[in-house]
């Protein structure tokens, strides 16, 4: 079950992920108040273009040698959605505040931010970018967490993780040790949710389903998995299965 929502979730990141920044600079009041202009989605009249955005949130996250990081998150709604404007009360509205998301450095010295990531789906709809990106210290180095969400009820985990390497932020791969996990599955039980490390910690909860579950409650107990980070990809250092244990679905 988990293998096919993961190859779904691969294809989408190829588009979501395709755009990176090039050396694209804004004063800090432009970014905290404005748009940026997206490499995959404009504003226009056509179907597939988008009629409003806004900056949903905007603030500081952490500081890493001497530059000042900043997110912002945006409003976007597209044509041919139903009446409503970033900002109101509508619908609308509020299902699409969260469907975009930039991280900037900001070097005082220059008094300008550099757009580091940009990340907006040009199928609006399919990513969530609700939650604060986050810079965290823990034994295998500094990260850099950027929290992506799939939109629907089983809350999958598009995140992108990130490794300070010789002055450079560098991709983890932190999807090939789900293989590994699913292969220490006992039979009958199946993980239909996604799972959430907390970077911290390196550990992790993942719930199991029988395969007559409803969605809200899985019955299948959980798995309690520890992770490491080699090669700048996640590696399950231990997972212990617990089925005498209910925890209830995100």
């Amino acid at each position: 079950m988990i293998k096919r929502i993961l190859f779904s979730l691969c294809a989408t990141l190829l588009l979501a992920n395709g755009a990176r920044a090039q050396n694209r600079q804004f004063p800090l009041k432009t970014i905290q108040n404005q748009c940026i202009d997206f490499q995959d989605l404009k504003r226009g009249n056509e179907s597939w273009e988008i009629r409003d955005c806004q900056v949903s949130d905007f603030g500081e996250f952490g500081t890493v040698a001497g530059k000042v990081y900043y997110y912002a998150t945006y409003c976007i709604i597209p044509n041919g959605s139903d009446p409503g404007t970033c900002g109101d009360t509508s619908f609308t509205a509020r299902y699409h505040q969260s469907r975009g998301l930039a991280v900037f450095e900001f070097a005082r010295a220059t008094n300008q931010a550099s757009l580091l990531f940009e990340r907006v789906n040009p199928d609006i709809g399919i990513m969530v970018y609700s939650d604060k990106p986050a810079i965290i210290r823990n034994q295998f180095g500094t990260l850099l967490y950027l929290p992506i969400r799939v939109d629907g009820t089983g809350n999958m985990n598009a995140s992108e993780y990130y490794v300070r390497q010789n002055g450079k932020w560098e991709r983890l791969d932190s999807e090939s040790w789900l293989s590994d996990l699913t292969r220490r599955i006992p039979r009958g039980l199946e993980l239909w949710k996604g799972v959430w490390p907390d970077l911290h910690t390196m550990r992790a909860e993942a719930a199991f389903y029988r395969r007559n579950d409803a969605g809200c409650c899985p019955s299948g107990g959980i798995a309690r998995i520890r992770l490491s980070i080699r090669a700048k990809k996640f590696i399950l250092q231990s997972v212990v299965v617990d089925t005498t244990t209910l925890i209830r679905a995100p």
